[in-house]
C-alpha cells in the first residue's frame, strides 16, 4: 500500500514539474520526485541507490537548479502550452522505454517454464540477498572495474582543475612587502633631516 501511495505521489509530482508555470515550483516538485523515488527504492531494499538519490540528486543537482533559477530571475510566463504536438513522439519514446524494461526483466527474472520443468523454481532470496548492496558494489567496483573507476576519477579531476584555473585572478599590481629589508633598516637610511625653508 505504501508503494502504491508513493508511486501515485511520484507520478503526480512528475506531471506538476512540467505543468507548473513557475520555475521555482517546478524545481520543488522535482525534489519531491527524487524523494519519493528514493523511498520506493528503499522499500524494495536498494538502500545504497536510494541514499545516492537523496545525497546527489536532492542535495546537489536540485539545489543547483534552484540556485540557477533564482539567480537568473526568470519571469513567470503565462502562455498556453500545446502538449498535443509532442504526444506522438512521447508515446513512441515511452513504448521503446517500456519495451526495453520488459525485455530486461523477462530475460533475467522470468525463466522459461514448460510442462517438464514446471515444478522447478528459483529461490531468489538465496541468490540475490546473500550480501548487502554496498558490499556487492564495492566488490565489483574495486575488482573488475577499478580501471574505469580510476579513469572516472581523472575525468572528474580535470574539470575541477579547469574551474580553479579559470576562476584564479592573476593580479600583478599587488603591493609586495620585503620583510628582510624592513627589519634591517637603521637611522642613517630611514631618517632624513631637512631644513625649514625661510
Amino acid at each position: 500500500m505504501l508503494f502504491n501511495i508513493l508511486s501515485i505521489i511520484m507520478v503526480l509530482s512528475s506531471i506538476l514539474v512540467i505543468k507548473s508555470e513557475n520555475s521555482v515550483h517546478s524545481v520543488f516538485f522535482l525534489v519531491l520526485v527524487f524523494l519519493t523515488s528514493a523511498l520506493i527504492l528503499f522499500l524494495i531494499e536498494i538502500e545504497f541507490i536510494s541514499l545516492l538519490f537523496i545525497l546527489v540528486y536532492v542535495g546537489a543537482i536540485a539545489v543547483l537548479f534552484l540556485f540557477v533559477v533564482m539567480m537568473l530571475d526568470i519571469k513567470i510566463s503565462m502562455f498556453d502550452k500545446d502538449y498535443m504536438i509532442y504526444l506522438p513522439l512521447g508515446l513512441f519514446l515511452g513504448f521503446i522505454f517500456f519495451f526495453e524494461i520488459y525485455l530486461s526483466l523477462y530475460q533475467n527474472f522470468f525463466p522459461s517454464v514448460n510442462i517438464v520443468t514446471s515444478h522447478i523454481y528459483t529461490n531468489w532470496i538465496l541468490s540475490v540477498d546473500n550480501i548487502s548492496n554496498i558490499e556487492t558494489l564495492g566488490q565489483l567496483l574495486y575488482t573488475y572495474y577499478f580501471f574505469y573507476f580510476l579513469i572516472a576519477g581523472i575525468i572528474l579531476l580535470i574539470p575541477m582543475i579547469g574551474a580553479i584555473v579559470l576562476t584564479l585572478n592573476f593580479s600583478f599590481k599587488s603591493k609586495v612587502q620585503f620583510e628582510f629589508a624592513q627589519i634591517l633598516r637603521h637611522k642613517k637610511n630611514s631618517v632624513y633631516i631637512t631644513e625649514k625653508s625661510k
